[in-house]
C-alpha cells in the first residue's frame, strides 16, 4: 500500500477590501459658469436667438446649452425668465418694424410682425396669447333646493372657474 501524504492546510483567504467605486462622468468637463449662463440669458432677453448667440466662437454650441437646461435648475429658471423677457423685446421690435414699413416692404414687415406675434404668444402666453372665451348654455334648476344645497352648488360653480 502506498502512503498518503497529509494535505497541507489551506491558508485562510484574506477578505478582499471593499472598494468604493466612484462613477466618473464621461466626456469633457462642462464650461458652464454662472457668468456665462447670465450672459446667455441677458442676450436672450434682449431679443437674440440662441442660434445667433452660439455663433460667437466664445459661446458654447446650442446642444451644450440645451444640456445645461436639462441639468441645471438655476440656469433653466433664468433661461425661462429670459424667454418671457424676449417676448417683450419682440413686441418692441414689432413697433419698430411697423413704423419703418413702406409700400415696397409691407409684406415682408407683415410676415416679420406675424412671426414675432406668434412666438411672443408662446413665450409669454398669459400676456400675448390668445384669450379663449367659452359660453355655457346649460341650465340648472334651483327650485326646491335647500339653502345648504344652494350653497354647495354655488361653491361648486366658483371652484369650477
Amino acid at each position: 500500500m502506498t502512503e498518503k501524504k497529509p494535505k497541507a492546510k489551506a491558508k485562510p483567504k484574506k477578505k478582499a477590501a471593499a472598494k468604493k467605486t466612484v462613477k466618473k462622468k464621461m466626456g469633457r468637463p462642462t464650461k458652464y459658469t454662472l457668468e456665462l449662463g447670465d450672459l446667455i440669458c441677458e442676450q436672450i432677453a434682449s431679443g437674440k436667438s440662441l442660434m445667433r448667440i452660439c455663433e460667437n466662437p466664445d459661446m458654447p454650441k446650442p446642444r451644450t446649452v440645451y444640456r445645461w437646461l436639462r441639468e441645471m435648475d438655476d440656469f433653466r429658471h433664468n433661461y425661462e425668465n429670459a424667454k418671457e423677457d424676449q417676448a417683450d423685446a419682440m413686441v418692441e421690435e414689432m413697433l419698430e418694424i411697423g413704423n419703418s414699413a413702406d409700400s415696397e416692404n409691407v409684406q415682408v414687415a407683415r410676415l416679420q410682425i406675424d412671426t414675432r406675434k406668434w412666438v411672443a404668444s408662446k413665450f409669454k402666453s398669459k400676456r400675448y396669447g390668445d384669450k379663449l372665451q367659452t359660453e355655457n348654455k346649460s341650465t340648472v334648476t334651483l327650485e326646491g333646493m335647500s339653502d345648504e344645497e344652494l350653497d354647495a352648488k354655488l361653491n361648486a360653480l366658483k371652484n369650477a372657474q
